[in-house]
């Protein structure tokens, strides 16, 4: 399945963007009916000094449905200065979501079924 990692306002970093690969195909191995995934990592414009926070969004597309995650935790103790930090809590947060829409339609076929049977 096709995975893209984009940098914006940043260097492209190899190590960052092995990392979120990873993440996005454990990720893809639990949403077994997804479709792919993009993951963009970016520094807001202007902040071009260490200990910058990271903006990450993240798009799986899943069949009916797309999750999106889009974690810009702005400034303050909520900011991640630290790229791979900033890509743990926004895959937690995708990872969440595959899960949530999973108990959904395991709730929507549990309801058809008993439907159909009566």
């Amino acid at each position: 399945m096709p995975i893209e990692v984009t940098f914006r306002g940043m260097e492209p970093s190899e190590f960052v963007a092995a990392r979120a690969r990873e993440s996005a195909e454990q990720l893809l191995a639990v949403a077994s009916e997804s479709i792919g995934c993009r993951v963009v990592i970016e520094t807001p414009p202007g902040h071009h000094s260490h200990g910058q926070p990271f903006h990450v969004r993240i798009h799986l597309m899943v069949p009916g449905d797309d999750i999106i995650v889009d974690r810009d935790p702005g400034r303050g103790p909520q900011a991640h200065d630290d790229v791979y930090v900033a890509l743990a809590d926004a895959f937690q947060v995708a990872r969440r979501r595959v899960d949530e829409l999973g108990r959904k339609r395991r709730e929507e076929r549990r309801r058809h079924d008993v439907a159909a049977s009566e």
